[in-house]
């Protein structure tokens, strides 16, 4: 009896490890992952943070924010990316405010949290725009 549940268990759990990763490790099952996109959306956040410049042309590792408009740190561009990615939360928690149909008292909330989090994403921005003089 212990035996079946566990062979039964083991089934299911290799079973969704299957479906979930794919027999085969190959492109198809990448991509059906969900990784693909995820690695486009990082790319994308990266290159509108400033990955290229901060590479290109790089400043020295002392600064958190470079002080000049011409150059910026790797550190700057990781503060950046973080704003973008707070300000893009806030904007589907709004989302998901209007969408709030089970629980009324929650969409204030959502509404709240979404606006909170795209003026701080706002703020990170212009407190790097402002220090770069």
């Amino acid at each position: 009896m212990i035996r079946k549940r566990f062979e039964s268990w083991w089934t299911g759990v290799k079973g969704r490890l299957e479906r979930t990763y794919g027999r085969n490790k190959d492109f198809s099952s990448f991509v059906k992952g969900g990784w693909l996109q995820f690695l486009y959306i990082v790319g994308i956040v990266f290159m509108a943070a400033g990955i290229v410049n901060a590479v290109i042309q790089p400043v020295s590792s002392s600064f958190v924010i470079f002080p000049g408009r011409s150059a910026q740190s790797i550190s700057e561009t990781a503060i950046n990316a973080i704003a973008l990615v707070v300000g893009s939360a806030g904007i589907y928690v709004s989302y998901l405010s209007g969408r709030q149909t089970t629980k009324p008292r929650m969409v204030n909330f959502y509404l709240i949290l979404g606006l909170l989090l795209i003026a701080t994403a706002l703020y990170i921005g212009i407190y790097v725009y402002s220090s770069k003089s």
